[in-house]
């Protein structure tokens, strides 16, 4: 049986040659000798393979706290508070221009720079801005810097209302607010660079005009056309534009009105076929009054015929024919006559070269 002996807290195995203590005294290798060895020796703990001594894991080093930069952070809520500011401008901007379709785009046009003469030039960059102030862009294009900002334009879009609304014509640019309104603004101001003050002469002139104009010019203005001032404007504003639609629309109303006046009821057409034999020039008023007359005498003498056949010749027909404003007219006014002196051996009213002559009115 091995020999054990106990020191140093522990049971050791004694070498070879080496025996076991056994002393009962009190020194560092006692035994008790109340117990046996070998029953101590069976309650030996086991002690396990590791080391007696683990050696704890090195301490993870940590960052050292950072340190707060106040400065930056003041700086921060300072440039916050700024952009907050131009937002809000921006906003009200927007909405004196009529421009509040941007509203959504305002954190956008802002940015990170609350200078607002870098935000305006954000603005001015978008198709908004370019629509909204179509007339300004066109004049800046133009180097015309008569009107310089916004704020200028601003007040002639409102001289030009004023100016309609005293007419009695207020819608004439459309709708205000609109962009019918905006672009026929822009018309006038960039297109035309008709001022302020040149508006009011026309729209004067235009109704002095219409004032001028007999009441029965004017009905066969309003049956024809549906004209009124509002048309008369946009000949006085646009002359070139409009002066042949306006010329040829003047010379039918005219020559209605007078064939009226002189017992021919004409209608549109007649009056705008007769009226092109004017071209771009006034109606000669003589020479009206004399084929009004004899498209009466035209209409007369072929009546009779008319009413035994059971056909009809208008008014119309009896300008257009004598006045050779319409080959068909005339062709009918003809065959008529023909008939007519078959009939009742007789002669019309108006000879052949006077019914085939054709030349300005």
């Amino acid at each position: 049986m091995a020999e054990y002996t106990y020191a140093g807290g522990q049971w050791r195995k004694v070498s070879s040659g080496q025996k076991a203590n056994t002393n009962t005294g009190t020194g560092p290798y006692t035994l008790d000798p109340n117990v046996s060895r070998d029953s101590v020796l069976d309650q030996a703990p086991v002690y396990q393979t590791q080391p007696f001594y683990t050696s704890p894991a090195p301490a993870t080093a940590t960052a050292a706290p950072a340190v707060r930069d106040y400065a930056a952070e003041a700086a921060e809520r300072a440039l916050q508070q700024q952009l907050t500011g131009a937002r809000a401008a921006l906003t009200d901007l927007l909405t004196t221009y009529g421009m509040g379709s941007l509203a959504g785009r305002v954190h956008e046009l802002v940015g990170r720079n609350p200078n607002m003469n870098v935000i305006a030039e954000n603005l001015r960059k978008t198709d908004e801005y370019k629509a909204r102030f179509k007339g300004l862009v066109q004049m800046h294009a133009k180097g015309i810097t008569d009107i310089s900002n916004e704020k200028e334009y601003l007040d002639l879009e409102t001289d030009y209302r004023q100016v309609f609304r005293e007419a009695g014509i207020k819608d004439y640019l459309g709708t205000t607010g609109t962009q019918d309104e905006y672009d026929s603004i822009a018309a006038l101001v960039g297109d035309y660079s008709v001022s302020v003050n040149e508006v009011r002469a026309r729209v004067g002139d235009a109704q002095r005009v219409v004032a001028d104009t007999p009441q029965d010019v004017k009905d066969k203005l309003q049956e024809f056309y549906g004209v009124d001032s509002a048309t008369m404007v946009e000949f006085a504003l646009d002359s070139e534009k409009t002066m042949n639609k306006i010329n040829a629309i003047s010379n039918a109303a005219i020559i209605g009105g007078y064939s009226f006046k002189q017992g021919l009821d004409i209608d549109v057409n007649a009056g705008e076929l007769v009226g092109g034999l004017s071209g771009d020039e006034d109606v000669n008023m003589a020479q009206l009054g004399q084929r009004i007359e004899q498209g009466v005498g035209v209409r007369d003498s072929t009546s009779r015929l008319a009413d035994l056949e059971g056909s009809e010749l208008t008014d119309s027909e009896s300008l257009l024919a004598f006045s050779g404003a319409d080959a068909k007219a005339t062709k009918k006014v003809k065959q008529l006559q023909s008939r007519e002196r078959a009939r009742f051996g007789g002669s019309a009213g108006i000879g052949r070269r006077a019914l085939s002559d054709k030349g300005k009115i």
